[in-house]
């Protein structure tokens, strides 16, 4: 069991190390405002898709109530959105498209709000990561080292 829990929890922390650095050389190589944006929210849907799948197994096998608080904050984050986004195609098709431009610059604006949040919720999970390894390596290993 605790040869798995190793695994598991390197597994999670090489995997979110690797989004970082492959994000990080991606910014490098192409480094321009719009490029480093672009590059930032695809590195953020990824490193989130591997985080919540990590998170509900953990949640559902360990009942981890650090991964559980990161679920209900990414349900939050989506629900938020959601209505936002719900409001704001009511105010277009109210005003008959007339509203169109605006709603389509708000769309940009809560893409990169969402994105920083998610960016916000993403560290605090790789900052839990890399804790629970550190806690996991050191570890008492037998009754005399308390």
């Amino acid at each position: 069991m605790l040869r798995i829990t190793k695994y598991r929890l390197l597994l999670d922390f090489s995997i979110q190390l690797i989004l970082f650095i492959l994000w990080a050389v991606q910014a490098a190589l192409h480094f321009s405002y719009f490029g480093l944006l672009y590059y930032s929210s695809i590195f953020v849907l990824l490193l989130t898709a591997w985080q919540l799948l990590h998170a509900f197994y953990v949640v559902r096998k360990h009942q981890d109530w650090h991964r559980k608080q990161y679920l209900q904050n990414m349900r939050q984050l989506l629900a938020y959105s959601l209505i936002t986004i719900g409001i704001g195609l009511f105010m277009m098709l109210a005003s008959f498209g007339f509203l169109a431009p605006f709603f389509i610059f708000s769309l940009h604006i809560l893409h990169w709000v969402i994105c920083l949040v998610a960016l916000y919720f993403a560290g605090r999970y790789f900052w839990t990561s890399i804790r629970q390894l550190q806690d996991y390596i050191n570890r008492p290993k037998s009754f005399w080292d308390l």
